[in-house]
């Protein structure tokens, strides 16, 4: 947030300007060079911050500062209710893995099939709830790049960086793929290729929405989702014979009887629909509350598994061993007891990417402002008197309990009469610039969105490599890292890494062997 320029009162000498941080210069979100001050309210200028046990003849190679102060960012607590955060978080979970599902049981069998969906939940809830625990350290990490590098450092944070930069575009492209294919088969007055085009006059205004706002777009998405079921159930018991009825079941199968290769494929097939770690970070600093994350992820989770389930059960009891990857692809070609309302279904497959893609394009324009440096910050004054509720990069951004006795001074204290009016005037046309160039980078993003959407695959080639190669990696292998690496290894971790290291080279392999095989 830019800073208020200063009063008049404000000592008038005349200084040379001076760069006090370059305004693109990439930053280590682990070790950042800023402190961080929490408030409730908007700032001005915030007076420097120098922690008790902080020596300040040392010189911190993580920090630059200029003859007249220090431009911090600052930790302002969300605006989101417990119940948008819930809802964002849920709309962020059901997405393009919810069609997917009943392929996933026919792959595992009755048996199987359940048994692993139930575990992909329970591991994906614990290795979010690990990000929590390490957010909590710091509340200022705003995006999964800067919750995995505060707990691997600056070397495993590069690698990371660009791991969840290739996950989360692949998952946008996906969605636009989503978009386009459904919107062709339902209204063909335009092409795939057109409709993501238009589809960008929509992705650019959306990116600009607040995320306490982007609720009501994961409300509209969790509604055609719920929609989309209750049509598949409606139209499976309304549907006298087969396919796609549930009075007159299709063949299925109580283990897995199309072959390993299919059969590797079923856990990245469904923890691509657990893939929502990339934007909880970002949730989570938007939260009103931060206290009440956890409840409002279990919640998430809890419907989301039972949303799961409930399709995966129906979809294969409707359409067998031969049900599709989309079950949405199964209604439309299949009118059942009722063209319209399956049409509809497919129009609520078509609708529910667009709630999804702005949550996406969020966390990846916070790493790039991460690394330009183009985060909102506050000017510190040099010889500013220290306030009580700031931390450095390292230490708990909650104030110490014990220093409560000791030091009252108020949050923001009266600004310092010696502030230098050119060093404010610097800083905020820093903030201009900042604030120019974070819209482009946004627009940007959604542009290379739809531009990878031209280019990419189809849409079941993504979806197989988000779950078994990108997903399996980001969501489960490097939280439990990071964890460790902050508060120690425990012999479960390495069971559960490598087991999921195992299952992230099988499911790669046999999604491209799938693939040859059906091309």
């Amino acid at each position: 947030m830019s800073p208020n320029p200063p009063s008049t009162s404000t000592s008038s000498t005349t200084l040379a300007p001076s760069e006090i941080t370059p305004l693109l210069k990439q930053r280590t979100p682990s070790a950042p060079s800023v402190h961080s001050v929490l408030i409730d309210h908007e700032p001005t200028v915030v007076p420097e911050v120098d922690s008790p046990d902080h020596d300040p003849n040392e010189e911190d190679g993580s920090e630059e500062e200029g003859p007249k102060g220090r431009e911090v960012e600052v930790y302002v607590p969300g605006k989101s209710t417990f119940a948008q955060t819930m809802l964002n978080t849920l709309g962020d979970i059901l997405g393009t893995g919810l069609l997917a599902c009943p392929i996933a049981f026919a792959h595992a069998g009755w048996v199987l099939g359940p048994v692993m969906l139930v575990i992909t939940g329970a591991v994906t809830l614990f290795t979010l709830k690990l990000l929590l625990r390490i957010i909590e350290k710091d509340r200022r990490l705003r995006s999964f790049t800067d919750v995995i590098g505060y707990g691997l450092g600056p070397t495993g944070e590069k690698w990371v960086t660009g791991l969840f930069i290739l996950e989360v575009a692949a998952w946008i492209v996906a969605l636009v793929v989503l978009f386009s294919d459904t919107l062709e088969a339902v209204w063909p007055i335009f092409t795939s290729d057109q409709w993501k085009v238009i589809g960008l006059a929509i992705i650019i205004p959306t990116s600009f929405v607040p995320l306490r706002f982007l609720s009501f777009s994961s409300a509209l998405g969790i509604t055609s989702t719920w929609t989309l079921v209750g049509i598949l159930i409606f139209s499976g018991i309304a549907t006298a014979h087969a396919p796609g009825s549930l009075r007159e079941p299709a063949a299925t199968d109580l283990f897995p009887s199309q072959g390993w290769a299919k059969f590797a494929t079923t856990f990245g097939l469904l923890l691509s629909g657990f893939g929502g770690h990339g934007l909880i970070p970002n949730l989570i600093r938007d939260m009103r509350n931060p206290k009440k994350a956890d409840l409002a992820c279990e919640m998430a989770y809890a419907i989301a598994m039972a949303i799961y389930l409930l399709v995966a059960i129906c979809g294969y009891l409707m359409y067998g061993r031969g049900v599709s990857d989309e079950i949405s692809k199964d209604l439309a070609n299949t009118p059942g007891f009722s063209p319209v309302l399956n049409k509809t279904a497919v129009w609520m497959v078509a609708l529910n990417p667009l709630t999804k893609i702005p949550l996406g394009v969020r966390p990846l324009s916070d790493v790039v402002y991460t690394w330009f440096g183009l985060h909102p910050t506050v000017l510190v004054p040099k010889s500013a008197p220290t306030p009580r509720y700031v931390t450095r990069p390292s230490s708990p951004t909650l104030s110490d309990p014990a220093a409560d006795d000791e030091d009252n001074t108020p949050l923001l204290p009266e600004l310092d009469l010696h502030v230098q009016a050119a060093a404010v005037a610097q800083h905020n046309r820093h903030e201009r610039l900042k604030a120019f160039f974070r819209p482009l980078i946004r627009v940007l993003l959604a542009v290379l969105a739809v531009v990878g959407a031209l280019v990419m695959p189809s849409f079941e080639a993504v979806l197989s490599l988000l779950g078994s190669g990108f997903g399996i990696v980001s969501i489960v292998i490097i939280p439990i890292m990071a964890y460790a690496n902050l508060n120690g290894w425990k012999w479960w971790y390495f069971v559960l890494c490598g087991v999921c290291g195992v299952a992230a080279i099988a499911g790669t392999w046999a999604s491209f062997l799938v693939d040859s095989s059906a091309s």
